[in-house]
């Protein structure tokens, strides 16, 4: 076919099976890519949300402890 002579039917058929075939894993590897960025960057996000929470406790223990440290003027 690439050499220009003529092929079957059923060589013109296995050919295009085999394009669609490879079309088809071709999506199938596109979206099993997608699927695991969305679910990076998801995973990214709740990690820097834990973190932002994780900040803000310290923040307000650490305000807390030094409330209760200071001592009364005499």
């Amino acid at each position: 076919m690439l050499a220009g002579m003529p092929c079957t039917e059923n060589e013109a058929t296995d050919i295009h099976f085999a394009l669609i075939a490879m079309q088809m894993e071709r999506d199938q590897r596109s979206a099993r890519f997608k699927r695991l960025q969305r679910k990076g960057t998801r995973s990214a996000l709740f990690a820097g949300l834990i973190l932002l929470v994780l900040n803000f406790l310290f923040c307000i223990a650490y305000l807390m402890l030094n409330l209760t440290d200071q001592t009364p003027p005499l």
